[in-house]
């Protein structure tokens, strides 16, 4: 067995116990639509592996979900919910104070006014590239990210909360 393999099913058996397990969304609005993955993409299965979950795991495609804003803010507006995306090529992190400039209405996403969003700068970080080779360090950013608890003395790889 490939030691990512390995790695990658030790660190799902560390969550598989635990009874609570947040909420998540995922992604940007871009233009009109909001690009969500699907239910049964390789997303939706590692925030599942994480102890997460997905707010539209549901869907039963498994390749990105054009969605209207009012469709996801219904879904993951109110729950105890953490909100990953990824930023395309940029010098700088995201933060919240940006984050509303691009579109005020995040700001009612409970996970805007808690202050539980991560970004991933790929302008930064290697993510595409090294993420499909080694899903077992995505998938223990995501462990640390919704179980704080677990994984103690563990820096995120690739995921940073964003600043105010």
């Amino acid at each position: 067995m490939p030691r990512w393999k390995k790695n990658y099913n030790e660190l799902k058996a560390l969550v598989a116990p635990l009874s609570s397990a947040p909420s998540v969304i995922s992604e940007l609005k871009n233009g009109s639509a909001w690009y969500v993955p699907g239910g049964k993409s390789t997303s939706a299965r590692i925030y599942a592996d994480a102890g997460a979950n997905y707010v539209f795991a549901d869907d039963e495609h498994s390749g990105s979900v054009p969605l209207a804003f009012e469709t996801v803010f219904d879904k993951g507006a109110e729950m105890q919910t953490f909100w990953a995306h990824q930023n395309i090529i940029r010098a700088i992190d995201k933060t919240y104070k940006e984050l509303e400039q691009d579109y005020a209405p995040y700001t009612g996403f409970r996970a805007f006014k808690e202050r539980n969003i991560y970004g991933c700068n790929t302008g930064k970080v290697d993510f595409y590239e090294d993420s499909p080779f080694h899903p077992d360090r995505l998938l223990k950013d995501l462990i640390k990210i919704f179980h704080p608890t677990l994984l103690e003395g563990y820096e995120l790889k690739y995921f940073t909360k964003l600043a105010e």
